[in-house]
């Protein structure tokens, strides 16, 4: 019998949908984006569907090759194959951000190359939270609202972006309590098939993802995924929307219950303020949630994350990944690494290729990763039975 999880799996698996191609046909346009930064709100309020881009069914990057270098980031160049394969046409405009220095070039290749859609939007979200960056955000979503409604001839009022803000906000709220329950020791949901959930609601209107949601929400009640020996683990990096890479790493005795990326916790934590002016309840919260490495001057409060859900959620340790040429990542790295010996956080580190296979290799490292926990567990259970109540493990 096909569950509301196979159907996310299947939203999860195709670029298109049948969802937005009744959107399309009931006369709302689509615009996909890129990156966390960008506020799905405004473009909402417009009356089109937000579609977060994404790589699925990606066949290489052939023809992207003659735009990019061989070291620049695969998920950028699997996108912009797609692109000029025309998986993207039903797309009615595109909004980038400069995410990074890979993301922003893929705006130029785009105009050069002449693909559909005409609309293209360039999205500067700053790199660092102040107030001067948070006054330059407002007016970044001031300008982003203006070039929507001249481009598509329309306005956007308050009135349908507090609708808006509504309802993101039901659909984070949600996701929230969905992620919540991993808290349990009998965790209902694996992380891959989260994954699936993620990509499924960011490809559908926000309407049909609250419906969604709920039906995942009402699934779970009950069910057990995790088996009494798995280890508990937290992931961050940067893009993974790859369920069967997920799956792998929990297929070695592992469930992981918190993350920091792109398709997970940065997508939902944290509401928009509702009753203030939009577009600064927009800016505020878009600048300020769970951040990555883009913003300069927030490590400390990530690596606080993750030492905030090791006890909530029972974490016994953290993999941290990053693409191969993603210098904002490969920094990220290094910090976590610093921070994690001086906190005792056990942490592994690695690098991949979206969709680059090497299957292989991960599972060899994350199987010795697991292993070291699983030894160090034993040697502080057997510690602690020597020494009695006065043994306090480091983790």
């Amino acid at each position: 019998m096909k569950t509301i999880l196979d159907e996310t799996k299947e939203l999860a698996s195709s670029t298109c949908n049948r969802y937005l191609d009744e959107a399309k046909k009931q006369g709302r346009g689509i615009i996909g984006y890129f990156c966390s930064y960008m506020p799905e709100e405004i473009i909402h309020a417009a009356g089109f569907v937000p579609y977060r881009m994404r790589a699925v069914e990606s066949k290489g990057t052939t023809r992207a090759d003659a735009y990019y270098s061989s070291i620049n980031c695969t998920f950028v160049k699997r996108c912009f194959d797609k692109a000029l394969n025309g998986d993207f046409a039903f797309l009615d405009g595109v909004i980038f951000v400069n995410g990074c220095d890979h993301a922003r070039r893929m705006y130029d290749n785009w105009r050069y190359s002449k693909i559909n859609p005409s609309f293209l939007y360039m999205f500067f979200a700053p790199h660092v939270i102040r107030e001067a960056a948070y006054e330059y955000f407002v007016m970044e979503c001031e300008k982003l609202k203006k070039a929507i409604e001249e481009n598509f001839n329309i306005s956007i009022t308050d009135k349908a972006l507090k609708e808006s803000i509504r309802l993101y906000n039901e659909k984070r709220r949600l996701l929230a309590e969905i992620y919540s329950l991993r808290k349990k020791k009998d965790v209902p949901i694996k992380a891959s098939e989260l994954l699936g959930v993620m990509l499924a609601i960011t490809a559908v209107p926000v309407e049909k993802a609250i419906e969604i949601l709920s039906d995942v929400k009402k699934f779970l009640d009950g069910r057990v995924v995790s088996e009494p020996g798995d280890l508990r683990l937290f992931i961050s990096g940067g893009c993974i929307e790859e369920m069967d890479h997920l799956e792998l790493i929990e297929n070695c005795g592992s469930v992981i219950v918190a993350d920091n990326i792109c398709m997970g916790t940065r997508h939902f934590l944290d509401d928009v303020k509702e009753g203030e002016y939009p577009l600064k309840a927009i800016a505020d919260r878009y600048l300020s949630h769970l951040s990555c490495p883009r913003i300069m001057n927030d490590f400390d409060r990530r690596f606080d994350y993750l030492l905030s859900v090791k006890n909530e959620y029972g974490i016994d340790g953290a993999i941290i990944e990053k693409l191969k040429f993603c210098d904002l990542w490969g920094g990220e790295i290094y910090n976590y690494r610093v921070e994690a010996k001086k906190k005792s956080v056990p942490l592994l580190a690695m690098e991949r290729e979206l969709y680059g296979g090497g299957a292989g290799q991960i599972k060899t490292r994350v199987q010795a990763f697991l292993e070291k926990l699983r030894n160090k567990q034993v040697t502080d259970e057997g510690l602690v039975q020597a020494a009695g109540s006065d043994y306090k493990p480091k983790i």
